[in-house]
């Protein structure tokens, strides 16, 4: 039995995580329970604790790491998760983090060269990256030889939770897009043009085999996620249904492999995407200044 503590738990991924792992009647039951829970806001932690079965409330970061196998980092917003990691690190306990691994590239390799030092497990990934359409495409991609060209379209900020200025990120919804196109595509990245609309932000990533991808940020659209692949046969083109059934490939992914040790995201693909998006937001003139 996995024992899992909750650092954060101010994002809904807390309930579609909890959902799948300790009901009686969950897919991971048997495998795996949140044993413990903590939030910057006790009172959410406590509420949320109540309804979704988790025994402990702890105080703090330190005490939920007690006697458990994996942490998962999963505030909402990726400020959070440098510090809840370092924790998690500290204790010597293997990490995963709810995407994204951090929102700044110095604080993700700190992370990764404490984890590859001390020999800890650690991981960060976006749910969609495990979303079964991604899964149908890769295969399809490599039935037809390989790729010409990824492209991945995504919203530039979420325009419904509100008006916090972090859900006016490149991170909040781009992470989901840019993961999804590096899972098909790989992570060895030589160069990128980024070019900055008005109404939409457009990334031409190289490769070093010579090929090309290309990732779209729309800005105030809603939410989605569009994909496409061309290759030397065909072209294919397809949304992500998100309809949740991502989260059991994850964490069949998570509890399966990374868990015990095995295999799970590489992290030279989380930071490539951390860095990507990093320089996206850090050099974006419009940023601020849209309606």
């Amino acid at each position: 039995m996995i024992r899992i503590a909750f650092l954060g738990c101010d994002s809904t991924h807390t309930e579609a995580f909890t959902h799948r792992i300790n009901p009686p009647d969950s897919p991971f039951h048997a495998r795996a329970r949140v044993v413990s829970i903590w939030g910057e806001d006790a009172s959410q932690a406590a509420a949320k604790a109540a309804a979704l079965g988790i025994d402990r409330i702890a105080a703090s970061m330190a005490d939920a790491l007690i006697g458990v196998d994996l942490a998962m980092v999963i505030g909402r917003f990726g400020e959070s998760h440098f510090a809840a990691t370092m924790a998690a690190l500290e204790a010597g306990v293997p990490t995963f983090v709810d995407k994204p691994l951090t929102v700044n590239s110095d604080q993700a390799r700190s992370l990764a060269a404490i984890a590859m030092e001390r020999g800890i497990p650690l991981s960060s990934a976006s749910p969609l990256r495990f979303a079964r359409e991604v899964a149908v495409l890769k295969s399809q991609i490599a039935a037809d030889g390989g790729w010409e060209c990824i492209a991945a379209a995504v919203p530039a900020s979420c325009t419904d939770l509100g008006p916090d200025p972090r859900l006016n990120s490149a991170f909040f919804y781009g992470i989901h897009g840019l993961e999804m196109l590096l899972e098909l595509a790989g992570h060895d990245i030589s160069d990128m043009a980024i070019s900055y609309g008005s109404r939409a932000i457009s990334v031409r990533i190289e490769f070093m085999a010579g090929r090309s991808a290309l990732f779209e940020l729309i800005r105030n659209a809603p939410e989605f996620y569009e994909l496409a692949a061309y290759t030397k046969l065909t072209a294919r083109r397809l949304n992500i249904d998100l309809d949740g059934s991502y989260y059991e490939a994850e964490l069949e992914a998570l509890l399966g492999s990374f868990a015990c040790g095995g295999a799970f995201v590489p992290l030279e693909s989380t930071l490539a995407a951390v860095e990507l998006l990093e320089r996206i937001e850090r050099n974006d003139p419009f940023k601020g200044k849209l309606p």
